[in-house]
């Protein structure tokens, strides 16, 4: 796989670091070398097709027959509804309906959202999540970026499993480091690679954020800047631009070996 050895990789974070942007950026600078896929298993966020440049894709809840379906169906026979015949589950297979993909060919599947007043908690979209994941069959070249959604229930429905490492997003807020104890904790007890990156970072904040992190054990893999872009596009609900922030997330994957590093 040219050298890339996590392909399934869970963004995570508290309400508001900047999950959903990062993840669009990632994908952009993956795509130059991978198929990218997102999986946006957030049950709350709405923009996300439109960040990425993509329409919104049927949520896959509903593939299953809806999400009072998705505990009485089953692991087991919820892989087996997803997967093609001989194939294993691989996310080119859904009908055409559930996946849509952005200008640069980053494919995009929704797990499901709430909506309705009374419909109930998220925990039938962690479950899909996480047997998604944990049966999803990847080609030679393709990576996947998970959506979360904010905090950590995802911990509790352990989507975890099916990935390969957990990438935690920080805003300069004690809150969002306390979060990202607890995902680092959670990941070494499974095994799994843990990365932190700090975003919306100003110079003038920079080294106490990286001080902060490091009073309670964690080292940054990266600074993501204030991009003024970032936030005017997402305000305005368009794709995506970026200027700093994307020259630092691509610095980020270089860091994290997700992507080659050219320089000499």
């Amino acid at each position: 796989m040219k050298g890339l050895c996590l392909v399934k990789v869970m963004v995570c974070g508290k309400g508001g670091s900047g999950k959903s942007a990062l993840t669009v950026l990632m994908a952009r600078v993956l795509s130059k070398n991978y198929e990218v896929n997102i999986v946006d298993s957030d049950e709350s966020n709405a923009l996300l097709p439109k960040m990425l440049g993509a329409e919104p894709p049927r949520p896959l809840v509903e593939y299953l027959g809806g999400k009072g379906n998705i505990f009485k169906r089953g692991e087991i026979d919820i892989v087996n509804a997803l997967a093609a015949a001989g194939r294993g589950v691989r996310l080119a297979d859904l009908p055409r309906e559930y996946t849509t993909s952005s200008p640069e060919g980053i494919r995009l599947v929704s797990i499901g959202k709430v909506r309705e007043y009374g419909e109930g908690c998220a925990c039938p979209f962690n479950f899909l999540a996480r047997a998604l994941l944990k049966r999803l069959i990847l080609e030679d070249d393709e990576v996947v970026l998970v959506d979360t959604d904010a905090g950590v229930e995802h911990l509790g429905r352990g989507v975890e499993e099916g990935c390969d490492a957990i990438l935690t997003i920080v805003d300069p807020t004690a809150e969002s480091l306390v979060l990202a104890e607890i995902l680092n904790k959670e990941s070494t007890r499974l095994g799994k690679k843990f990365w932190l990156v700090a975003n919306k970072i100003t110079p003038s904040i920079a080294d106490a954020v990286t001080s902060k992190a490091k009073d309670v054990g964690l080292e940054t893999v990266g600074l993501i800047r204030f991009d003024k872009e970032v936030f005017k596009s997402s305000l305005e609900g368009v794709a995506l631009k970026a200027k700093e922030a994307l020259a630092d997330v691509e610095a980020v994957l270089k860091n994290i070996g997700l992507i080659a590093d050219s320089s000499p």
